[in-house]
């Protein structure tokens, strides 16, 4: 069983972020099932009332400082449905729509501080994407097609396997300009 003290996050400015991460070996190692279910107690005690964490939905590996292909994504409603619940190992993006997609409020991560300059702003995303991983809960590969935020949340953990950020997405001369082609939510 985990607790808070298990769980150490990177932030900026660690270069380790900045790194592409690995795929890993399937079936998972003792180690990589370790990791996997320490990013899903974070995750699910992140949204639970009295939790001691910044509030989250996803968290990839590289975030702890482990350069392993493998995110966590949490989503659930207003009403405690799931919508989706899976650690992805090994996804690769295969493809995505033409339309894009921000939300309102621009995005966060739990490895840029809330003080970091120039978080604020759209974070332009594809509508809907496909992606094929290995799904930790079903164990066998899948091909996964998501749309919307869960989407957004995706791509969100997927750039943090390329050593991508989403600060790198908004645009620093007018990060609140919509262009016309892209969907506020």
């Amino acid at each position: 069983m985990f607790k808070f003290e298990d769980v150490k996050l990177v932030q900026l400015p660690e270069k380790i972020l900045r790194e592409k991460s690995q795929d890993v070996e399937v079936p998972l190692s003792e180690e990589n099932i370790n990791l996997i279910e320490k990013m899903i107690f974070h995750v699910s005690d992140s949204q639970k009332p009295n939790t001691k964490f910044r509030p989250a939905v996803g968290v990839a590996a590289i975030q702890y400082g482990i350069p392993k292909n493998i995110f966590y994504i949490l989503i659930v409603d207003q009403n405690n449905n799931v919508i989706f619940n899976d650690a992805l190992i090994n996804p690769k993006l295969i493809g995505h729509s033409s339309h894009k997609i921000s939300l309102s409020e621009g995005e966060g991560c739990l490895s840029v501080s809330e003080e970091w300059p120039k978080q604020a702003g759209y974070v332009p995303r594809y509508s809907r994407v496909i992606m094929d991983a290995y799904s930790y809960f079903e164990k066998k590969w899948k091909r996964y097609e998501v749309n919307g935020y869960t989407a957004i949340v995706f791509q969100h953990e997927y750039d943090h396997l390329q050593g991508n950020l989403f600060i790198d997405r908004i645009n620093q001369k007018n990060p609140w300009e919509k262009d016309k082609d892209l969907e506020v939510l």
